[in-house]
């Protein structure tokens, strides 16, 4: 998809983005020297946005097409992502890849081998503690049947998968994902994590940027991967289209720092208010993919999982995120923290 070497870094502003490193660095550097704990002002570094969120994005892609630097397909991709937040890649996924995950997760369900590196996490291991961090070795210790009945009632996940699985390995490094993020991006873009669903997660609508901590802001696209044919009643993944270009959540206003993650946590209502309000003013659409499609959206995109129907249904997914080089900022967030 990118065509040379000039499209993976023209528009990602490399000088822009070494500038914007060299003030964060110092700004750590003054942080430390004052030895108190104090957050970053992160405020003080605005003005690096990504070129898809500045008001001429649209002018700057259609420059491109008259120089001769975009076809017609990544033009059309540019401009979804700049307008809608999202564009969805039918196929993108090859089936023998996704049909490899689904059986290294049922095997977790099936075998009696403990798999020491698998921790479900959101797994109802016994009625008494719900959804909890269940390591597979104890959940083995159930009988198989039961492990199956279990396994239906709550969304649980599985974070890095890829790191244990060479199936979903094929699927983080899937080239042509990669090359999307990049061509949004303009300039390399790198898959940092995986989480896979075996249910409909429910989850609260959200934005990702909210989650995690990228500065310059929205240096990060989620990826959602279809590893079933997706039913309605399944609780299919939602989304807002439009909802990316909305003022960000007032009491992040120091973001990165400012996040679900760091806030109070009766800080959560407010902001769930505020993502829902942002739903009802831009609508919804339900992605109601096919094996191998994938959706990927914008990192302010508001989006969750939808009521699942009937739960005799799974609704297998595979998640990944895409950030640039030099975009986490995780190690520079003060705590205390609501997860780790």
């Amino acid at each position: 998809m990118l065509r040379n070497r000039e499209q993976a870094t023209g528009q990602g502003g490399d000088d822009s983005f070494a500038r914007v490193t060299a003030r964060i660095k110092a700004a750590k550097a003054a942080a430390a020297k004052r030895g108190d704990g104090a957050a970053i002002d992160w405020t003080a570094l605005a003005g690096h946005e990504a070129w898809f969120d500045r008001p001429d994005a649209l002018e700057v892609v259609q420059s491109r097409v008259d120089r001769g630097e975009l076809t017609g397909e990544q033009a059309a991709l540019l401009r979804a992502w700049i307008v809608d937040g999202y564009v969805v890649l039918p196929g993108a996924v090859d089936h023998a890849d996704i049909d490899g995950v689904n059986a290294y997760v049922d095997d977790l369900l099936q075998t009696d081998v403990p798999n020491p590196d698998i921790t479900l996490l959101g797994f109802t291991l016994d009625d008494a503690t719900g959804g909890a961090a269940v390591p597979h070795a104890d959940l083995v210790r159930l009988s198989p049947a039961e492990r199956q009945a279990r396994a239906r009632l709550s969304p649980w996940r599985i974070h890095e998968l890829w790191t244990r699985c060479e199936p979903a390995r094929r699927v983080y490094q899937n080239a042509r994902l990669i090359e999307a993020a990049s061509l949004i991006f303009g300039c390399p873009a790198y898959p940092r994590s995986t989480i896979n669903f075996y249910l409909g997660s429910q989850q609260e609508l959200h934005q990702d940027m909210t989650v995690f901590h990228v500065f310059p802001g929205n240096y990060l696209i989620g990826a959602w991967v279809a590893c079933e044919d997706i039913s309605a009643d399944s609780g299919p993944l939602v989304f807002s289209p439009g909802s990316h270009r909305a003022p960000p959540y007032e009491k992040f206003a120091n973001h990165p720092q400012d996040t679900l993650r760091t806030c109070p946590l009766d800080e959560y209502a407010g902001y769930y208010a505020y993502t829902n309000a942002l739903a009802a003013e831009h609508g919804t659409k339900q992605f109601l993919a096919r094996k191998g499609d994938v959706l990927l959206w914008h990192g302010m995109l508001v989006h969750g999982g939808s009521a699942v129907r009937d739960k005799a249904l799974t609704r297998r997914s595979m998640v990944i995120h895409y950030l640039r080089d030099g975009a986490d900022q995780t190690g520079s967030i003060v705590g205390p923290y609501n997860w780790n």
